[in-house]
């Protein structure tokens, strides 16, 4: 029998602040995580752009384009977390096991085509209005990062395991760990010491390799002796697999990956187009949508708890609680990217410092357009934010396949053409396709919170039964 709405002797301010604390004992770990995602890829941005405007661009656009493609397939895997949660829940430990060696056996089909596209990359950008600089370039990065993408999928499941068994903290620790460790690996690698021996561009794509293979490294060693899966991992498991979970992981996975595949592929889409307006006005763009992506790491790790907790609440079947999670994720969430949307408009040209160095004669167009850029920036950023817990929250309740319907609707259909007439038709440049951006993440924030509202308005009715 479903579990009723909580009685009057409940007090909802004890339910509130115990998930505001279980939120933020899985958030500020697994903020480490989101921080490593992007981290890094900030790092190198942050250091290249030492060399010149042009490297910059190269290093935003092609690690970009590269990123948010295995972000698209990463999106399959994400539902390991909420798999494991249950698992967990249930204390059938043979599953958790399982759920992870498939996890793994997916990453190992997936990283083929992801290190193809990574060789290809280079000739695919001289299809596109790119300066030729920016094509040519991005060939001696990418044949050094391309190292990096098999092993971020596979610490991508580890992480997502971890979390779930509430070791986020290890996982905050590797990725905190990463993070430092790229910024002096990634410089001597770039510039080398003080009598040169530096290798240029490519040393960072070779130190963020280095570093995602110690993250992995790491995570094995604590996932291996981790009371709840000590010596339940076999060679012969592996191998066989187990086909229940693969379709379990797949059928929920494959609308996420969907998702991911809307959002990234529009956010390399607009990359592209704003490329056409020059590599300053490309440069801009990707610092400001940089530090977008920064904030982002925050509402990501509020959103991946949001996910467990609210599955977790389903699991227990306490609806009125999983409703309670989502709403006060949107407050947290909500509330720490309007800290940043504020930031940006306050001081961008500090987060351009940080890109670009000091402001000379070289680098003063970029400047000009990070500024031009941060208000609607700005808006996207928050606007942002809300989405993110929005998808998170309805992930936590196996709902997958009709927001990655949703997505496309408000992102491509709204977002994207919108910003083609805008930036085209109305000659608003790298403008009209922010606007357009941000008018579709407004629609696709609000369509996933109304859902989410919908499914989780019934307390005695699980959401897997409304969908």
């Amino acid at each position: 029998m479903s579990r009723q709405q909580p009685q009057r002797d409940t007090p909802s301010r004890h339910v509130d602040r115990e998930e505001v604390s279980a939120i933020a004992r899985l958030g500020v770990p697994l903020a480490g995580v989101a921080l490593a995602d992007n981290g890094m890829a900030l790092t190198d941005m942050a250091i290249v752009g030492r060399l010149g405007a042009l490297e910059l661009a190269v290093v935003g656009l092609s690690a970009g384009l590269a990123f948010e493609t295995l972000y698209i397939l990463l999106g399959l895997l994400t539902v390991v977390s909420v798999l494991i949660a249950e698992a967990v829940g249930a204390d059938d430990r043979p599953r958790i096991i399982a759920i992870i060696g498939e996890g793994i056996r997916i990453t190992v089909l997936l990283s083929i085509p992801m290190v193809a596209l990574c060789l290809a990359l280079p000739w695919l950008l001289t299809l596109t209005p790119q300066d030729p600089g920016v094509a040519l370039m991005s060939r001696e990065y990418l044949h050094a990062l391309v190292w990096t993408f098999p092993l971020a999928m596979v610490f991508g499941v580890q992480a997502d395991a971890a979390s779930a068994l509430d070791r986020a903290r290890s996982v905050f620790a590797v990725s905190f760990g990463a993070v430092i460790l790229n910024v002096p690996l990634s410089w001597v690698l770039v510039f080398g010491f003080e009598d040169g021996g530096g290798i240029g561009i490519a040393g960072a794509g070779y130190a963020t390799s280095l570093v995602h293979l110690g993250m992995v490294l790491a995570m094995t060693v604590m996932l291996v002796r981790d009371k709840t899966l000590a010596g339940g991992f076999t060679i012969k498991g592996f191998v066989q697999g187990d086909r229940p979970v693969r379709r379990d992981i797949m059928r929920l996975g494959l609308p996420v990956s969907g998702l991911s595949l809307v959002e990234s592929g529009l956010f390399s889409v607009l990359a592209v187009l704003v490329g056409g307006f020059g590599a300053a006005v490309l440069a801009a763009h990707k610092i400001v949508f940089g530090f977008v992506e920064f904030a982002g790491s925050f509402g990501f790790a509020i959103g991946d708890a949001a996910t467990i907790r609210v599955a977790r609440a389903i699991g227990a079947e306490e609806i009125w609680r999983a409703r309670r999670v989502g709403q006060l994720s949107y407050l947290i969430g909500g509330g720490l990217h309007l800290l940043f949307a504020v930031w940006l408009v306050i001081d961008p040209d500090t987060i351009a410092w940080v890109f670009l160095g000091n402001l000379d004669d070289s680098n003063a167009e970029a400047y000009r357009w990070t500024s031009l850029l941060a208000g609607i920036g700005a808006a996207y950023l928050f606007i942002n934010g809300l989405q993110i817990i929005g998808e998170h929250s309805l992930r936590g309740v196996k709902d997958t396949l009709v927001p990655m319907w949703l997505g496309a609707a408000g992102l491509w259909g709204v977002g994207l053409l919108g910003g083609l007439i805008l930036a085209y038709g109305l000659d608003l440049d790298a403008y009209g396709f922010w606007y357009g951006l941000t008018v579709g993440s407004a629609m696709t924030a609000a369509l996933y919170g109304l859902r989410f509202m919908r499914l989780t308005r019934n307390p005695g009715v699980s959401p897997l039964d409304r969908r």
